[in-house]
């Protein structure tokens, strides 16, 4: 059997512990291994940091010797902060190169320039991050610490076999590789009978698929259309919110809900709101009892929750049709599909859509700015007809545009529309929470497909999601597992 030698990386601070490095690379050479370090390489920077990596890289084994100074501490880059010999030990760890660390005993003696004065804090930290899920070693004097270092190496070598090197003239390189070419002659052989059989194997099977009549059930989404023209269709014009996409996913636009402007409405006043010429006719006793006559802040909130979950549901969602389609050569009879939509899309039948009642607005005290306006036409009966109908005209514009604007709802700002329990109005097709399920007695023809209306979807978040799909017939052994793919953008 071939023995190899192993190349073994040292790693310490430097001008403090060369006679311990000395001492330790002796006993390795003494093993008939090879030691490196940092003698090989020079002053710290980027350029001999790359050698170092390399080194470490063609190392079989780390050894970490710690003493009583942290080391040269690196002022920039993405390292900034650590010594180089915490560098070299972090990326000894990356590279999963089996390490063995000593640590001098915190009662040995050591020269006052041996000691750490700079970073003391750091040196304690580096030796938990040593200590930290692994077994470490301590050492009194040079002697014991090479005596370790040769003890743990054998015990590591015999628990986890390395690279290593091997001479050169061990190995019959001619030999070797002839062996090599015939091998590779074999292979290149065995692939091309190998692509033959798999050809020959797959116009089997497929002969054998044209022989036996099945079905082959394939489903998809489309923007669904009312049935009667003259119903109403708000809810089906939003039709270019669906689309499927060249990769395969369907692509949902999602919409939001404003309120800031709703809640705008509901605000206290003061006399700082007003204009001059307002406040000529309105008084402080007006303004406290117009705020006194406001909504609760949780009558508001309230309010708002539903006023969110009603026009979530009129206004941000999509009617679509699932379309079964038969793309086999046979019936496909009792056919049951089964789509179980993402939590972060909500399903339901458009027909609970339609019933959903408009939250009745929250009464509000007279509009202060009406009020001084009345007063100020009391006041003024000489005021024509024509000035009148024109303010009007400019409070009727002010109350529209407080409805404008507002900031993007949050869906995780209310709690989830509630699902109506389910009244299938085709006795087809049944939507139980998010699951929709569809089901077929009279079966589809091959080539035909079977399109199944009154789905109503709202995306509830962006990003991309899953939807379990389930397809099962007279004819098929197992049901077929599927997944449609939503992108909501």
């Amino acid at each position: 059997m071939i023995s190899p030698k192993y190349q073994i990386f040292i790693s310490s601070t430097y001008t403090d512990l060369k006679e311990s490095r000395a001492k330790v690379r002796d006993a390795i050479l003494s093993m008939y291994n090879f030691p490196v370090g940092m003698e090989l390489f020079g002053a710290a920077n980027e350029e001999q940091w790359q050698i170092i990596k390399e080194t470490i890289d063609s190392s079989d084994y780390y050894v970490l010797i710690v003493g009583q100074r942290y080391g040269t501490v690196i002022n920039s880059g993405e390292f900034a902060g650590i010594s180089y010999t915490e560098r070299e030990f972090r990326y000894a760890l990356e590279k999963k190169i089996p390490v063995l660390a000593f640590i001098i005993e915190e009662d040995v003696c050591v020269k006052p320039a041996d000691m750490e004065k700079e970073n003391p804090e750091k040196l304690e930290a580096f030796k938990r991050f040593v200590r930290d899920g692994r077994l470490v070693d301590t050492w009194k004097n040079n002697d014991e610490l090479a005596w370790k270092v040769t003890d743990s190496l054998y015990k590591q070598i015999s628990r986890t076999r390395r690279p290593g090197w091997i001479r050169g003239d061990v190995i019959d390189v001619e030999k070797s590789l002839k062996t090599l070419t015939e091998l590779t002659d074999q292979v290149r052989d065995l692939t091309e009978e190998n692509k033959k059989l798999i050809q020959e194997n797959y116009e089997l099977k497929q002969n054998s698929v044209r022989s036996i009549r099945r079905p082959r059930l394939e489903i998809s989404l489309a923007a669904d259309t009312p049935e009667d023209e003259e119903e109403d269709t708000h809810l089906y014009d939003r039709r270019d919110n669906i689309r499927m996409g060249e990769d395969g996913k369907i692509h949902l636009r999602m919409l939001t809900v404003h309120t800031e402007a709703i809640r705008r409405k509901y605000l206290p006043v003061n006399m700082e709101n007003f204009s001059d010429e307002t406040l000529a006719y309105i008084t402080e006793e007006d303004i406290k009892k117009y705020n006194e006559d406001l909504p609760s802040e949780e009558e508001l909130e309230a309010y708002l929750r539903k006023y969110k979950a009603y026009h979530l549901a009129q206004d941000c969602g999509i009617a679509v049709t699932l379309s079964v389609c038969n793309a086999g050569n046979a019936k496909a009879t009792d056919v049951l599909v089964s789509i179980e939509f993402p939590k972060e899309i909500a399903v339901f039948e458009i027909e609970n859509i339609k019933d959903m009642k408009k939250p009745v607005e929250l009464k509000r005290p007279q509009n202060l700015e009406e009020l001084a306006y009345e007063r100020e036409l009391k006041a003024k009966k000489h005021m024509s007809e024509s000035v009148m109908e024109n303010v009007f005209a400019q409070f009727d514009r002010y109350s529209r545009a407080a409805y404008d604007g507002g900031n993007a709802f949050d869906w995780a700002s209310i709690p989830p529309l509630t699902q109506i329990d389910s009244r299938p109005f085709d006795e087809s097709l049944t939507i139980v929470g998010n699951v929709v399920k569809v089901e077929s007695d009279n079966g589809i023809l091959h080539s035909t497909s079977g399109c199944f209306g009154g789905i109503y979807i709202i995306p509830k978040q962006k990003g991309e999601f899953r939807a379990k799909v389930t397809l099962m017939c007279a004819e098929y052994e197992e049901p077929e597992k599927r997944e449609l793919i939503f992108v909501c953008e």
